[in-house]
């Protein structure tokens, strides 16, 4: 697997008077399967997390890079970094909108992919003629790619992996918890970003360890992710953002999404662990209405943080497989 780090200007797609930049990595197979039409999949992170969410890597532990998964099936991987989040753009945090950072992703997902298309990225990669491109989210990602589709119409499909298009909730150990943690995110897109506050609304929440991580999972990666703090973090990891833009607070507040989500006519990938913030994850499709396909996939022994989980590789398989099934169909 080969990586190129990119980074692509988007001032001007969320009217900036400073320049902003949208960072990411771009990984490539060895090779091309000859006779399918070229895949690519751009990947967004969650909420307090980076673009390295997708290519982690542990001592002592191995496979944990869902973009070497995914590139040793000649598929070209993508992953960014939101405006306000890791190496990307973060002197409008205060600022920023949902909207103004699903615009900023469509930005450079559309103009990465036109590098790709040109084949201009680098000498020895050719260009891909007619790709198929996916976007793929995770938790306040996939919040953020439903939102550029209803928007902007980014993709060709995604795959929406832990979050709500309904509410998203956080799960507890107890139902008394969970009833606490379902009540804190009650704000809408028309909440004053002055009264979101990431480190007071994180306070509230009882917990984030049951929901984050499986109990089956190593101790010293759930040590690695959560040590330094979450989501406030005092020291963060290399796939852990020290910052996260205000709007997200508002995320978890019930119909966040909805708007857009109705506006969604391509194929949709609904899928989580089984413990996760979609508290009845079958329901979920009543929200796509205007998409004739939509799937669901529950992972077992899964927790909302999907790249830790023993059961990871079955998320990554169904994500892989369904790509390639629908861009099978479209060419079709």
């Amino acid at each position: 697997m080969r990586s190129i780090a990119i980074n692509v200007q988007v001032a001007d797609s969320i009217g900036a008077t400073t320049p902003q930049q949208v960072a990411g990595t771009i990984y490539l197979p060895e090779r091309l399967e000859s006779g399918r039409r070229p895949l690519i999949i751009f990947a967004s992170p969650g909420g307090g997390y980076t673009q390295h969410y997708f290519n982690m890597s542990f001592p002592g532990h191995t496979g944990y890079s869902e973009a070497e998964f995914h590139t040793a099936r000649g598929i070209v991987f993508v992953a960014m970094d939101h405006l306000g989040v890791g190496e990307s753009s973060i002197d409008l945090i205060d600022s920023l909108t949902v909207e103004m950072i699903a615009d900023a992703n469509d930005a450079f997902v559309r103009a990465v992919t036109q590098r790709l298309r040109e084949g201009s990225l680098t000498k020895d990669f050719a260009a891909l003629s007619d790709p198929f491109v996916v976007g793929i989210g995770q938790s306040m990602g996939a919040g953020i790619t439903t939102i550029m589709q209803g928007r902007r119409r980014t993709f060709d499909a995604i795959a929406s992996l832990g979050v709500s298009a309904i509410h998203t909730v956080l799960p507890q150990p107890s139902p008394e918890l969970f009833a606490v943690s379902r009540s804190i995110f009650m704000f809408s897109r028309q909440t004053p970003l002055h009264e979101l506050s990431v480190n007071l609304t994180s306070k509230l929440v009882p917990d984030f360890v049951y929901p984050f991580h499986f109990e089956d999972e190593p101790a010293d990666l759930i040590k690695a992710d959560m040590d330094g703090g979450y989501p406030h973090r005092r020291t963060a990891p290399k796939f852990g953002s020290m910052t996260v833009p205000r709007c997200a607070v508002a995320m978890n507040s019930p119909g966040f999404f909805t708007p857009e989500v109705a506006r969604i006519v391509v194929p949709v990938l609904i899928a989580g662990g089984e413990r996760d913030v979609m508290p009845d994850i079958r329901r979920e499709p009543t929200a796509f209405i205007n998409s004739n396909d939509v799937s669901v996939f529950i992972v077992p022994k899964m927790a909302h943080m999907h790249n830790f989980a023993n059961t990871r590789r079955l998320l990554w398989q169904r994500v892989a497989d369904w790509s390639m099934m629908q861009a099978a169909r479209d060419a079709a």
